[in-house]
């Protein structure tokens, strides 16, 4: 070896840098600074799970481990669901774990992978920092990480609504839709499907689907000075049927344009409860929303007849969703 040349071998090119990388890197530490721990599962599930987690035709092995292995998963949930039961039975209570991986559909004589990334947590992991721990507060704590996560994304529109599998328990699952597409469906998962696990407690899971979420560039932050003119609030308290969501009433109002209108939020919601023998304000089928809209200019004070104008369009708006406006 000591005749040989003390030179390095010859190299034309460079470094190439995938053209995913970027995303799949801000995805990633964005969950861990949720304070979600990175995991791998097995991509191989069972035909049972393939079936109940997804539509998608599963590619069978021809040699499986075990039955319990037997063709390639169809999405990245049943793993999440394993490793959080792994933990849970090893006495870890607190548990939230990330996956990037892809799921694999047979598409004929081929098969289709599909990036996604999954998220899991345990509730007593979720609701540990929550000032109210009710099922609804850790929904939306939850919901508040996955849209931490699609947030990272440029896009016209971001909504949710219910339409989400029959794995996911009703009233605490939703969808994600971002510019017409379907990016994302998260939960609490049903209680037959945790009790077949044996999981130790609930548990919420996400699933989001990456080659639809990464048609959208990532981004940009952009810094805005804060205005210097006031700022003025009006709230409005409307009946509403119980088929109305939030979702409808938010774009009714967005629908009008009104470049000062800088924020809307749902300060209360009540609906009466079915149980009571009272009769209260609010009929059976009905619920009462009180919201905030807060109007503001960059170049100068407003006047009261504008906002006077903009509140009588909400409240129009509002009312072509069949609410009533209450005194």
């Amino acid at each position: 070896y000591d005749n040989f040349k003390n030179t390095l071998p010859a190299f034309s090119g460079a470094v190439i840098e995938q053209p995913e990388a970027a995303r799949d890197t801000k995805l990633r530490n964005t969950s861990l600074a949720l304070g979600y721990n990175e995991a791998i599962s097995l991509t191989f599930i069972s035909q049972n799970d393939a079936e109940k987690f997804s539509s998608l035709k599963a590619a069978a092995l021809e040699n499986p481990l075990s039955e319990e292995a037997s063709v390639m998963r169809t999405s990245l949930i049943p793993g999440m669901v394993e490793m959080l039961a792994h933990n849970l039975n090893r006495g870890q209570e607190d548990v939230r774990l990330f996956e990037a991986g892809h799921s694999f559909e047979l598409a004929g004589p081929k098969t289709n992978e599909r990036k996604q990334l999954s998220l899991g947590a345990t509730t007593s992991a979720i609701a540990g920092q929550l000032p109210q721990k009710s099922a609804l507060e850790i929904f939306r704590a939850f919901k508040g990480d996955v849209e931490a996560l699609l947030e990272n994304f440029e896009h016209e529109s971001l909504s949710f609504d219910a339409k989400v599998p029959a794995y996911f328990h009703p009233g605490r699952a939703a969808r994600a839709v971002m510019d017409g597409e379907t990016v994302a469906h998260f939960g609490h998962l049903q209680p037959d499907v945790t009790a077949s696990r044996k999981l130790k407690q609930d548990v919420y899971v996400a699933e989001l689907f990456l080659d639809k979420l990464y048609r959208h560039e990532l981004r940009e932050p952009r810094y805005e000075p804060a205005s210097k003119f006031p700022a003025v609030e009006r709230d409005f308290s409307f009946v509403f049927d119980d088929g109305v969501s939030y979702e409808q009433v938010r774009k009714a109002i967005e629908k009008l344009k009104v470049a000062e209108l800088r924020s809307i939020q749902p300060v209360e919601l009540f609906r009466p409860d079915p149980k009571s023998q009272k009769q209260g304000s609010i009929p059976a089928g009905k619920y009462s929303l009180l919201l905030r809209t807060t109007f503001q200019s960059d170049e100068r004070t407003l006047r009261d007849e504008e906002v006077a104008k903009w509140s009588e369009q909400i409240v129009k708006s509002l009312q072509s969703l069949g609410g009533t406006q209450r005194a």
